[in-house]
């Protein structure tokens, strides 16, 4: 017989027990519903596994969309806060010719939700190979190119889509064509380099400051020169690679920081590049692709080590043509002088190029501007037709869709 004060004891061990074994179930039970919420919440936002993270796009392919009122190349194209793009001035057909270019003022918008162009306002001034950007602002600058009869000029314009109007702007100091510009974190704009007058290279460099409408002086390159690339690095210094004269071009590599005003030389390219393309990748590095002399190679820049790295071949050498950051971080590149209407497709991951799709005619001297939507816009540019081998500047634009 067992005690009576032995009896709660007993009980209150069982029931200690029991309490013990309904709690884990609850929690087991629990954290599957946990488990199972948090695998909806990922299904629902899109984030999937880190396969589907990594999965990249394939090599899309090129189809037709509205043409251009004006056939231009060596032009500039900017995409507008409101998803249209603005396409501006450069050399149009003209003379005695198809072939033979004249400057033209014209612009146009390009909506890429109809594919169709319609004329923009008339910029005061022609202009050959300028240079553009898009202010912080959602203002659109253009900046020198040359005029009647390829004089290099001072004058600046300023698109408002806003009044849809140009205004003139402040004037640089340099007259210049072939340059380049860049618009700093600080919202100004750099201009580097460029020719003047019977093809003189210019070393200067100066900032336009649009909250001000003023130019100062930004100080002069070690090394003229025209045709280079100008990059905004992600610690907001601006790099300069390539680039040369006529009959020249250089391998040597200069760093402005806008913090303190000053240039100074980076580490040297492997190889000499003019008329190339330069990419800033998301990972911050930068790619640089063929150039004159029929480079076939690109090579990619180090801004932490200061280094550069050859990445292989792409299909064939290019010059004067263009190459464009994708939504998915790789760089499509398209054209180049002579019949170029093969692609390349850069992976940074593997950092090695892959031949992508045939575009629908070869050009050069064209633009590249990634849509919201993900798609490629081609525009322009000096076509040569494949059979024929006519060249003539190109109202065709196309369209490459991932």
């Amino acid at each position: 017989m067992i005690a009576r004060n032995q009896i709660p004891v007993v009980v209150m061990g069982s029931l200690a027990l029991l309490i013990v074994f309904l709690l884990g179930c609850s929690s087991d039970s629990q954290s599957e519903k946990s488990t199972e919420t948090t695998s909806s919440q990922d299904e629902q936002s899109g984030i999937g596994s880190e396969e589907d993270q990594a999965k990249p796009l394939g090599p899309g392919k090129f189809s037709e969309t509205g043409k251009l009122a004006y056939a231009r190349g060596w032009h500039v194209t900017v995409k507008l806060n409101d998803g249209r793009v603005l396409s501006m001035a450069g050399k149009s057909r003209g003379g005695s010719s198809a072939w033979e270019p004249s400057g033209i003022a014209d612009s146009e918008f390009y909506d890429p939700d109809t594919g169709k162009w319609s004329e923009a306002p008339l910029m005061r001034d022609i202009r050959e190979v300028p240079s553009g950007n898009l202010l912080k602002d959602g203002r659109v600058i253009i900046i020198g190119g040359a005029a009647v009869r390829q004089k290099p000029q001072t004058t600046v314009e300023i698109f408002d889509p806003n009044s849809n109007s140009w205004t003139v702007a402040a004037e640089m100091a340099t007259p210049r064509w072939r340059h380049r510009s860049v618009v700093l974190n600080d919202g100004r704009v750099l201009v580097v380099a460029g020719e003047r007058e019977d093809t003189i290279l210019v070393p200067e460099a100066e900032i336009y400051d649009p909250e001000t409408d003023t130019w100062s002086d930004a100080g002069s390159l070690q090394v003229k020169r025209a045709m280079h690339t100008l990059t905004l690095l992600n610690d907001g210094r601006a790099l300069v690679v390539g680039g040369g004269g006529q009959d020249t071009k250089t391998k040597v590599v200069e760093i402005y920081d806008p913090e303190q005003n000053t240039w100074t030389l980076g580490a040297e390219t492997n190889l000499s590049h003019s008329a190339h393309t330069a990419t800033l990748l998301n990972d911050g590095r930068v790619l640089v692709t063929g150039g004159k002399g029929k480079v076939t190679k690109g090579e990619v820049y180090d801004p932490q080590a200061d280094t550069w790295t050859d990445i292989g071949e792409m299909t064939e050498w290019r010059a004067e043509h263009a190459a464009v950051l994708l939504a998915d971080g790789r760089v499509l590149v398209t054209g180049g002088i002579g019949k170029v209407d093969s692609t390349d497709i850069f992976d940074p991951i593997t950092n090695t190029f892959s031949p992508g799709p045939k575009s629908l005619i070869a050009r050069y001297a064209h633009s590249m501007t990634l849509l919201d939507d993900g798609r490629i816009l081609i525009v322009g540019g000096n076509s040569t037709d494949v059979d024929s081998g006519d060249r003539a500047i190109t109202t065709e634009v196309e369209i490459w869709t991932p």
